[in-house]
């Protein structure tokens, strides 16, 4: 009975796709202020709203036209919320990530074998840029799913003509979704599989389909002035040059976010970049046993991963303004590499059933655990203090505050998530300010009747009266 008890087990692919689910739902559970991806679940509202698809805008006070994305990236979203609802996008985005995750372990178990490819979904699905991102609705997991599905082929071997095919026309959803950022899995997996085989024909074969993946987005953006005055000289070029006054600017950042947000990956990544280069011999010998079967290609995938994962991480060194997360593209790249660099070894030591055996008792073990502290509320832990709109404490001053209405966000600072929280969780009209005195601008901030000051932000008028106080947010209201 017990040697045919694990036969009944769900695969180990299986229960890597339940560690990323427990993960993601994890951060379903407790109030989140995730900023960008309120943001953009107000600009897909009001798409839906506006039933605009082409016009976005996100509050009067901040964006009332929304450049800072292409619109495509939210046409899901906005479809999603015309048939389902705001409460949809959720599964939605982790269903899109889950993609990426299957693709991710789909390339390293067609290069290494299937604990490459389980172990490859596992360091993919822990970093937590992925699995709190890839649950909530940020641009991250459909361009994920594009780009690195427009890399597959390259990265699995020389692409035939209906490869290309298929390669541009995801690389050409991708650049839609994010513009340039969207094609470099595709531009690095080509410019690494030309380099390993010494193909021109790889490489000049894949340079034109790159450029003609661009030609939907460039043909939108001449043909609209608006879109291409507000986002390519305003986003695109200015981001570039570093004029935009957002974001980080020293070169390595690419680097570092690899470093501080890859785990417990990073540690891995020596053994994907030893069976590349091939040294240190006695490593290398250790992580491709005799025997692993076509350990030539084995080490071909390897020096592919690696090399396009290093093409993508310089060229997001070369704008003058950094964002972190535009290195989450190169991820699932990096997390393949993971995989083939262990895949065989693991293969050698699980190769004995008993022990293979134990490996996915240890797997379920492990889904289960996630998923049980999923369902414990243990995501809470991952944020910080919510947002005041979520307050117990001022919930009874703000009962008779209705939707629509305009609040003032009174503050030295930007406050930039307090303000996505309050139009997506009470759909607010918040203005910000950094003094509560008289003489407010005609329009939303002196129809205002409720204020939250945080602490260091003087009120000289005195109309305003505090109601309330949670942490360093003051409710003032007036008559």
């Amino acid at each position: 009975m017990s040697s045919s008890a694990p036969s009944r087990l769900p695969g180990p692919t299986a229960w890597a796709v339940l560690v990323f689910l427990g993960l993601t739902t994890a951060t379903w559970w407790p109030h989140t202020d995730l900023g960008d991806s309120q943001l953009y679940q107000v600009v897909s509202r009001h798409m839906v709203e506006d039933d605009s698809w082409l016009a976005l805008r996100y509050l009067p006070d901040v964006h009332p036209r929304f450049f800072e994305h292409l619109p495509f990236g939210f046409w899901p979203f906005a479809l999603v919320i015309r048939l389902f609802g705001e409460p949809a996008l959720r599964p939605l985005c982790a269903a899109f990530s889950l993609g990426t995750l299957l693709l991710t372990g789909l390339v390293a178990r067609r290069a290494a074998g299937t604990w490459a490819g389980v172990t490859a979904m596992l360091v993919l699905a822990f970093p937590d840029g992925f699995f709190i991102r890839g649950g909530h609705p940020f641009l991250e997991p459909l361009l994920l799913l594009l780009a690195t599905a427009s890399a597959v082929p390259p990265l699995l071997g020389v692409p035939r003509a209906r490869d290309w095919l298929v390669c541009g026309v995801l690389a050409a959803g991708a650049c839609a979704v994010k513009g340039p950022f969207g094609l470099l899995p595709f531009a690095g997996a080509t410019v690494a599989r030309a380099l390993v085989e010494r193909s021109w024909k790889v490489l000049v074969i894949g340079t034109l389909v790159g450029l003609a993946s661009t030609v939907p987005t460039v043909l939108f953006l001449v043909t609209h002035a608006d879109w291409w005055e507000g986002y390519v000289r305003h986003q695109v070029l200015a981001s570039a040059a570093g004029e935009r006054t957002d974001g980080q600017r020293s070169w390595y950042i690419p680097f570092r976010t690899v470093v501080s947000r890859f785990w417990p990956g990073l540690p891995l990544l020596a053994a994907g970049g030893v069976l590349a280069l091939g040294r240190p011999a006695r490593a290398f010998r250790s992580l491709l046993p005799e025997g692993t079967r076509d350990a030539a290609g084995v080490r071909r995938s390897a020096r592919v991963l690696l090399l396009a994962s290093l093409f993508i991480l310089t060229a997001l060194c070369i704008p003058g303004r950094k964002v972190w997360n535009h290195s989450l593209v190169a991820f699932p790249l990096l997390a393949m590499l993971v995989g083939v660099g262990v895949g065989p070894w693991l293969e050698a030591r699980l190769s004995s059933p008993e022990r293979a055996r134990r490996a996915r008792l240890g797997l379920a073990a492990l889904a289960l655990a996630v998923l049980g502290a999923s369902a414990a509320g243990a995501g809470r832990l991952l944020f910080p203090r919510p947002c005041p709109a979520a307050s117990e404490v001022l919930a009874p001053a703000l009962a008779d505050v209705p939707p629509g209405a305009s609040v003032l966000v009174v503050s030295p600072r930007a406050e930039w998530t307090t303000v996505a929280a309050f139009a997506v969780e009470r759909r607010w009209s918040p203005w910000r300010l950094t003094e509560l005195g008289t003489g407010l601008a005609p329009g939303g901030p002196s129809e205002a009747r409720v204020a939250f000051v945080a602490d260091g932000a003087p009120v000289s008028d005195p109309a305003w009266r505090e109601v309330g106080r949670d942490g360093r947010w003051r409710l003032l209201r007036r008559p």
